[in-house]
């Protein structure tokens, strides 16, 4: 929040800075998406290791529902949705690997959402409160605020990398935000 005080002039004019407070609701979403999908990811990994889980996990209301989340389960492609939902959730709320854990979470958001609204029949639900729904809503909010990571993807003709690219690895551990500040002093 930014305040101004104008003593001399007498006036005090408080002033809420939105780009403040939209950094704040992004990281509360960042955060809220990760603990969601770490809760719901070890919820069924639990189950697994022979633990009771945090939540039943529930299989659908109506049938088209419950045929794919059987058939995700009967093929053990579940396992592998929630061990996803569970790596990407740490790394959202620990803030590694943002950009990266954001794009593999949503394909798994969609089916949240998907699941939830279209094979349970509950449109009503679009524009609510729901977690199922916000899931997607928080995933595709928070690509867009990375989009500058994104950005080089997305290039029509892109060239093929090289074997001197490997050199570059090591610079993903590097922090943008500090070597931009070491460059101003």
């Amino acid at each position: 929040m930014a305040v101004t005080n104008r003593a001399a002039i007498g006036t005090t004019t408080n002033k809420l800075d939105l780009w403040f407070v939209g950094k704040l609701v992004l990281i509360f979403f960042r955060i809220m998406l990760g603990a969601w999908m770490i809760v719901s990811g070890s919820s069924h990994l639990l189950s697994v290791f022979g633990y009771p889980p945090i939540f039943p996990q529930p299989l659908g209301n109506m049938h088209p529902s419950n045929v794919m989340l059987v058939a995700l389960i009967e093929v053990g492609l579940f396992d592998i949705v929630k061990t996803i939902e569970l790596v990407v959730g740490l790394c959202l709320v620990f803030n590694v690997f943002v950009p990266l854990a954001l794009a593999v979470a949503l394909p798994v958001s969609y089916m949240v959402f998907h699941n939830s609204i279209a094979l349970n029949f509950r449109y009503d639900r679009i524009f609510s409160t729901y977690m199922a729904v916000w899931c997607l809503y928080m995933n595709v909010i928070l690509l867009l605020a990375h989009l500058r990571y994104y950005l080089p993807m997305l290039k029509m003709r892109a060239p093929m990398g090289k074997l001197e690219d490997f050199k570059m690895l090591p610079s993903i551990f590097s922090d943008p935000e500090q070597e931009a500040g070491k460059g101003t002093r």
